[in-house]
């Protein structure tokens, strides 16, 4: 058991390689986050939520990517510098576990985060004017 701890380990900390030990390609893939690259190729995408800030449109979206349900943010009436954040909650704690951050001027919306029917999963959406910009009570939108 120790032995498949600390291999899993090391390849987890080495995922930039693509080493395979036995067993251990199951540790990768758990420990790749389920990100969704485009959901502009989401079916039946709706606005769960929206709050109006500073002007731009900031918005949770879902929707049907490849079967699963996804949650993404996506920022209206911006201007080309701004920046759209998702935060991903998996605990329940409401502190942002996960993101996903792009320049509105290069693309609206975020990458995607399978939803859940668990309590402990919630996503929320933010305008940001800088890279290392979180979501605030006063930026973004509800917890949804």
């Amino acid at each position: 058991m120790r032995k498949t701890m600390k291999i899993a380990a090391v390849v987890t900390a080495a995922a930039a390689s693509t080493v395979l030990i036995g067993g251990t390609a199951a540790a990768q893939s758990a420990a790749a986050p389920p990100w969704w690259d485009n959901p502009a190729t989401c079916a039946n995408p709706s606005t769960a939520v929206e709050r109006t800030v500073d002007g731009r449109i900031v918005q949770v979206r879902q929707g049907n990517c490849g079967g699963i349900q996804y949650g993404w943010g996506r920022i209206l009436n911006y201007q080309a510098q701004d920046l759209i954040r998702f935060e991903v909650d998996l605990n329940g704690d409401r502190v942002a576990d996960d993101f996903s951050t792009y320049t509105a001027g290069n693309r609206n919306y975020t990458k995607a985060y399978p939803s859940s029917p668990s309590p402990n999963r919630a996503f929320r959406a933010c305008y940001v004017a800088a890279s290392n910009g979180t979501c605030t009570d006063g930026n973004s939108t509800p917890w949804w």
